[in-house]
């Protein structure tokens, strides 16, 4: 029987809808070999529909924006570790996790041995890993890419979320069971709440034997991965955030422009009476400022190149949680 390649997706816009298209297009060439489906949150336009073996859209797009289901990204200068929830428009645990259990239960429904899955943003014109990865298969359980860290990119401890393999009768029971409200009491229980991570614990579960392999071989021969930064939305740049310090017990603010290669502007105002600009940043170029106490400061709004990043409202409701999800800190480590 074929494999199974799942692309996930979720392509509001013309421009990411043809992003999808081509990476149905550029897969035609190994369809005797491979079954193509698509999950998707938004609907699936025919040209790609009538190019795949499966075309299922789920409208439910759960985005979760409440403090204590976020990701706590982190930001490394110096001596000092900064980190913080402020990071895109919601996690999106939910609606991914959904896909790729659609994805992992219609395969086993319908008797697909192994699965490849990827996301939308990819681009193929050679395709190797499809077919060394379902050999592997034979042999592993699952199969997961890793990248070391680098500086200003986005780093992820875990195997890379666009493009991993499995074996369907040697994945968890987690991989098969969804529901809504179970899912967010495991999430708001975890420590490190990223997709990433839960992909790599369902593989690597019951002694399973995962190979893992260089991320580098996924843009080899021309191809492409991750070429849309959905966490960026419409902004130049996403670390504009307030923190607290555990140093001084204020609330500062931090400017790093890690993604533009254009200079960056920042607005922030405190109260509806202060303002702090941090203009002109260049690429990784940061900036920190104190904004007040804790007790003092109590909104604050967030402009990126005049466009509205955030605006955030601190009172002795929410307080406590924003200290413990927003900070810096000294890192003993680089002391």
């Amino acid at each position: 029987m074929k494999d199974l390649i799942c692309i996930t997706a979720h392509c509001p816009t013309p421009e990411k809808r043809q992003i999808l298209l081509d990476l149905v297009l550029g897969l035609q060439p190994i369809r005797n070999d491979f079954d193509i489906m698509v999950v998707s949150h938004t609907p699936i336009t025919f040209d790609v529909q009538e190019r795949v073996d499966w075309a299922i859209y789920d409208k439910d797009n759960e985005l979760l924006k409440e403090w204590k289901y976020q990701n706590s990204p982190w930001f490394h200068p110096k001596d000092k570790l900064i980190q913080s929830i402020f990071f895109g428009a919601g996690n999106t645990y939910l609606p991914v996790h959904k896909q790729l259990i659609t994805g992992y239960s219609m395969a086993k429904t319908f008797g697909y041995k192994k699965i490849h899955c990827v996301e939308y943003d990819g681009l193929f014109k050679d395709f190797t890993e499809f077919y060394d990865n379902s050999k592997a298969l034979d042999e592993y359980d699952a199969i997961l890419y890793k990248k070391p860290n680098g500086y200003g990119e986005i780093n992820i401890e875990w195997g890379l979320g666009c493009f991993h393999a499995a074996k369907i009768s040697s994945l968890d029971e987690r991989a098969f069971n969804y529901t809504s409200d179970s899912m967010k009491e495991e999430l708001a229980n975890l420590e490190v709440k990223t997709g990433e991570k839960r992909t790599e614990d369902i593989y690597t579960a019951n002694n399973n034997k995962v190979l893992f392999k260089d991320h580098n071989l996924l843009t080899a021969n021309g191809n492409s991965i991750r070429m849309v930064n959905f966490h960026a939305l419409d902004l130049d740049m996403q670390w504009a955030v307030p923190i607290f310090n555990q140093e001084t017990g204020m609330v500062d603010f931090i400017a790093w422009n890690e993604s533009s290669d254009e200079p960056c502007s920042v607005t922030v105002i405190v109260n509806n009476d202060r303002i702090h600009t941090f203009n002109n940043l260049p690429r990784y170029g940061w900036r920190l400022e104190q904004l007040g106490s804790s007790e003092e400061v109590q909104n604050i709004v967030v402009l990126v190149n005049n466009k509205l990043k955030h605006h955030i409202q601190l009172n002795e409701d929410n307080i406590e949680e924003f200290k413990k999800y927003n900070f810096i800190k000294t890192d003993i480590d680089d002391v």
